[in-house]
C-alpha cells in the first residue's frame, strides 16, 4: 500500500508539473472556456468566438461607462442576456448575470491573450479580445471601487474567529 500511495503521489506531482510548464508556455490546460472563446480540439488552443467576443467587449465598455458591476449585470439582464452554457456531466449556465459573474470577467487576464499560473502572468497562444489599455482602465476603476468590508456591529453571535482572518485578495474580513 505504501508503494502504491507513493506512485500515486509521483504521478500527481508529474501531472501538476507538466500542466504548470504548459501554462508557462501560454497553453490552455483545461477548465471552463471563458465567454468569447471556444476550444480548437485539433490544435488544443483557445479560438475567438466572434459573437461572444462582441458581448465581452460590450461588458468591458459598459463597465467603463457605468463604473459598477451591479449596474452592468442589471443592464445585461434587462436585455435578456444569459451566462455561457457549459455542457459536461450536467448543464451549467444560461442563468441571469450576477455582479460576481461580471467581476470575474473583468479580472480575467485570458481576455488579454495571456495565461495566469501561480500568481504570474504569461503570454498565451490565443488572440486577445480586449486591449491592454481597456483592461488597465477597468482594473483601475475596480481597484478604486473596492471598499473595506467590516464586521457588522449588529451581529449578535459573531464567529469565534471573525475579524481575525482576512481574504488575501481583497483584504475583507472572513466571517
Amino acid at each position: 500500500l505504501s508503494f502504491a500511495q507513493f506512485e500515486r503521489e509521483m504521478i500527481s506531482e508529474r501531472t501538476r508539473d507538466k500542466m504548470g510548464a504548459a501554462r508557462m508556455k501560454g497553453k490552455w490546460t483545461g477548465g471552463r472556456t471563458p465567454l468569447g472563446y471556444y476550444i480548437d480540439r485539433v490544435n488544443k488552443r483557445l479560438v475567438i468566438n466572434e459573437k461572444e467576443a462582441q458581448l465581452v467587449r460590450r461588458i468591458f465598455t459598459l463597465y467603463l461607462e457605468k463604473k459598477s458591476v451591479l449596474a452592468v449585470a442589471r443592464t445585461l439582464n434587462k436585455e435578456g442576456l444569459r451566462t455561457k452554457i457549459y455542457e459536461a456531466k450536467k448543464r451549467v449556465g444560461g442563468v441571469p448575470y450576477k455582479n460576481t459573474n461580471i467581476q470575474i470577467m473583468l479580472n480575467n487576464v485570458t481576455y488579454l491573450g495571456k495565461i495566469k499560473y501561480l500568481d504570474k502572468i504569461y503570454p498565451g497562444e490565443h488572440e486577445p479580445i480586449i486591449s491592454e489599455d481597456v483592461f488597465n482602465k477597468v482594473k483601475a476603476i475596480l481597484t478604486n471601487n473596492k471598499r473595506e468590508r467590516g464586521i457588522s456591529k449588529n451581529r449578535k453571535l459573531p464567529g469565534l474567529l471573525s475579524g481575525i482572518f482576512r481574504c488575501k485578495t481583497c483584504n475583507a474580513s472572513m466571517c
